[in-house]
Parts: C-alpha cells; sequence; structure tokens
C-alpha cells in the first residue's frame, strides 16, 4: 500500500517596518476618506427630525463654511409610515438678516433685517430624494433660516442661523484637497524609501 505524501505550505508574511508603514499609510487614507463620507448626501446637517405634521424633516446646507455668494439649502422630507418622498410639497426658504459681518460693514450690499423667501424643489437638487434651493445670501454676517413645509399630512417650519464670511485662501477646494494630501505623501514617502544599511565590521 502506497502511503500518499502530503505537503503543506506554509505561507510566510514579511513583518518588516515596511509592512507596518504600509498599514499606517492605508489608516491615514481611512481618515481622509471617512470625513467625506459623512457629509456626502446634502452637506452641513442643521435640523434633525423635526416634526411637522406627519413629516419628518431634516435641513442640510452646502458649503462649510458658509459663504454670502453661494449656498445650496437641501430638505430630507419623510413621512411616517410611507415609502419613498413625499411628492407635491409646498417647501419654502425664508432667510433673515440679523447681523453684518466682515472687515468692510460699511461696503456691504444690505443691510440688518433685509429678508428673501426662495421655493426648494425637487427639480434644483442633485439628489432626487431632496427639495432644494440654490441663491446667494448677497453679503456676509449673521442670517436665520427658515425652512417651512406644507402638505397633506401637515405643515410647519423651523429655524437655525448660519454665519457668512469670505472663503479665504482656506476656503478654496484645491487648497483644501492638497492640504489633505500632503500627509499621505509623507507617508508614503516613509513606506517606499530603502532602508539604511547597518555597516558591517571586520574583525
Amino acid at each position: 500500500m502506497i502511503t500518499p505524501k502530503i505537503e503543506v505550505w506554509h505561507v510566510a508574511f514579511p513583518r518588516s517596518r515596511g509592512w507596518r508603514r504600509l498599514s499606517i499609510l492605508l489608516g491615514l487614507t481611512l481618515l481622509f476618506a471617512i470625513p467625506g463620507t459623512l457629509l456626502a448626501n446634502g452637506g452641513t446637517l442643521r435640523l434633525a427630525n423635526v416634526s411637522m405634521g406627519e413629516y419628518r424633516v431634516s435641513v442640510f446646507t452646502d458649503p462649510t463654511p458658509v459663504r454670502p455668494d453661494s449656498l445650496d439649502v437641501s430638505v430630507l422630507v419623510i413621512r411616517e409610515g410611507v415609502d419613498g418622498v413625499p411628492d407635491g410639497l409646498d417647501v419654502q426658504i425664508r432667510t433673515e438678516l440679523l447681523a453684518l459681518g466682515g472687515e468692510d460693514i460699511e461696503t456691504q450690499p444690505l443691510r440688518v433685517g433685509a429678508e428673501e423667501r426662495l421655493q426648494a424643489t425637487r427639480e434644483q437638487a442633485d439628489d432626487p430624494r431632496y427639495y432644494a434651493a440654490k441663491f446667494g445670501l448677497g453679503a456676509e454676517g449673521r442670517w436665520r433660516i427658515t425652512v417651512s413645509v406644507r402638505g397633506e399630512a401637515g405643515e410647519g417650519e423651523a429655524s437655525f442661523e448660519v454665519v457668512a464670511r469670505e472663503a479665504g485662501i482656506l476656503g478654496q477646494p484645491l487648497v483644501l484637497m492638497i492640504l489633505a494630501l500632503l500627509p499621505l505623501a509623507g507617508a508614503g514617502w516613509w513606506v517606499m524609501r530603502e532602508p539604511e544599511e547597518n555597516p558591517s565590521t571586520e574583525t
């Protein structure tokens, strides 16, 4: 009787500093990727699950920080016990300037108390689950934004405040991307560099 010979292969993974460095690089990549994922659907959360009749309303704004020339207000409306996005809602956005800001207040185009009312629609939203309005506030300063929802299942309104200011150099997307990639570039160089060889000693 011939007994078959069974060979067992053992795979040994290197335990070098390079692998540890690679693990750190992957960790840093995840660290920078997670915030982008959390803010992917709508921007910064301003109101969460506010009851308006049978509706539950959440409001997001983008960009962050808020700029006076461009603002996207996205409204997510969910009706209790009903799947899908409620259609045919009247969603209004009202803005009110509470206090002027900026370095030169005298040159601001608006004055305290200035108001504007806008219609939020699903057509303006990048994501079809939202009602959205895209507009410019018009001046730096502290603003109150009021969101009102009216539909067959109820109505209501809720407000929040934001501070609008010019973006500055740190508000430029390209600058932020470069700053975010610098640690990753440094970690990549750390992983890829050649290890230093210890000089041999002769006896």
